[in-house]
């Protein structure tokens, strides 16, 4: 990771935070919002720089107040947490740094537990207008309703996953740290794949890495599947046992300095003899490959869908994608929007812009293969004025390509 040193300039995290609000304050003023209360932890880390104790969760723990015109926000935090935000969040007032009266806020907290929020409105300079919330129980946010008496509460989330959409070069400079810490751990995870180890020990090599390169959360459960366990995938890690011609599919990622960066690779337990697993891998390399070629400054959600599919529509795997997206946005949040869909499926009227960044992850599912018919390859890409520029780096598997 990159350090802070008297010789060269470090990353600006003024400058980041001067580009955040900017990004902020816009996406109000497109949105017609007149002030933003966030609780989903990946909106308070961009607005105000917070790092969440409890994250990422969707529980009602902490939030952030900014509306439009103020380069002033509002910081609610779990009140044991509170001395310690004051003295390092040197950016927010320190007065403007509190606690819940209640700590937590939930269901069975009295309606005074938001009270703040509405006060800290009014403190900030918003008596009225339209009010955005990015996550809350149906509870919370009817009470807010209730509090709010003279506002207009409505959903801020396309405003802020807006916000989100272009990252700064601070932002590609702090993925491109993470992105390598990714990479690293991937070799570790690639080295412990061997007959007779279980896949939770794969993991565990790969946590080692990770958390002694200070990685503060996981990107999510994790996920290390073997052989059968590829198709169906199995999201997780479990105490299977990997044996000698298993595919082993490996999905991991973390956030170092508030930015998420993720990979998946799919290796085989030795020389793979299987004719089906080279060529399941050599569809989702072919669908890899140029789906990240077509993410081309001025490109369409649907160009990219389409690039997808030159490889896939004549597969012998056609029906076998997984339905869930080719492509997401990653940063500040783990999986964030964009999120654009496999082919045929809906997907968002976006055009990519310089500054972007997505994470390219086609996979294919084929049950009864033996060794398994599951492979995923995911690699985090940034859209540049030049084309994509990808992240990570780790190699794919030159015997599952070898034809």
């Amino acid at each position: 990771m990159r350090y802070d040193v008297d010789w060269r300039d470090g990353i600006d995290y003024a400058d980041l935070r001067r580009f955040r609000h900017q990004r902020v304050q816009e996406a109000m003023a497109r949105a017609d919002l007149d002030a933003v209360v966030a609780f989903e932890y990946a909106n308070c880390r961009y607005i105000a720089g917070l790092r969440p104790l409890w994250a990422p969760n969707f529980m009602v723990r902490q939030a952030v107040i900014s509306t439009r015109g103020s380069d002033d926000v509002v910081v609610f935090v779990h009140q044991d947490d509170t001395p310690h935000r004051r003295a390092t969040m040197t950016w927010v007032d320190p007065d403007r740094i509190r606690a819940f009266p209640t700590g937590v806020v939930s269901e069975t907290a009295p309606v005074s537990a938001l009270r703040p929020i509405a006060d800290a409105l009014a403190e900030l300079g918003c008596h009225g207008g339209r009010v955005g919330v990015d996550i809350a129980t149906v509870t919370v946010l009817r009470r807010l309703e209730e509090l709010l008496d003279g506002y207009t509460v409505v959903d801020a989330n396309a405003a802020l996953n807006g916000s989100r959409l272009v990252k700064a070069p601070t932002e590609v400079a702090l993925l491109e740290d993470a992105s390598s810490v990714v990479d690293l751990a991937m070799a570790a995870a690639e080295a412990a794949v061997q007959p007779g180890v279980r896949e939770c020990d794969v993991l565990a090599e790969v946590m080692k890495v990770f958390y002694t390169h200070n990685a503060e959360v996981p990107q999510c459960n994790l996920i290390v599947c073997s052989g059968p366990n590829t198709a169906p995938m199995q999201r997780f890690a479990g105490d299977r046992m990997i044996r000698r011609g298993d595919l082993v599919f490996i999905d991991i990622g973390a956030c170092f300095n508030g930015i998420f960066s993720e990979a998946t690779r799919t290796f085989p337990c030795g020389e793979p003899d299987n004719d089906t697993q080279r060529a399941i891998y050599r569809t989702v390399y072919d669908i890899h490959m140029a789906t990240i070629e077509s993410l081309q400054p001025g490109a369409l959600a649907t160009d990219v869908q389409a690039a997808s599919l030159k490889h896939y529509g004549d597969s012998p795997f056609v029906g076998r994608m997984q339905e869930m997206i080719i492509a997401h946005g990653i940063g500040v949040g783990y999986a964030e929007p964009p999120f654009i869909a496999p082919p045929g499926k809906p997907t968002p009227d976006l055009r990519l812009e310089p500054g972007m960044v997505l994470a390219v992850v086609p996979t294919i599912i084929v049950p009864d293969v033996p060794g398994g018919g599951g492979v995923r390859l995911e690699d985090v890409v940034v859209v540049t004025e030049d084309g994509p520029d990808v992240l990570t780096r780790y190699p794919y598997s030159a015997s599952l390509l070898a034809r």
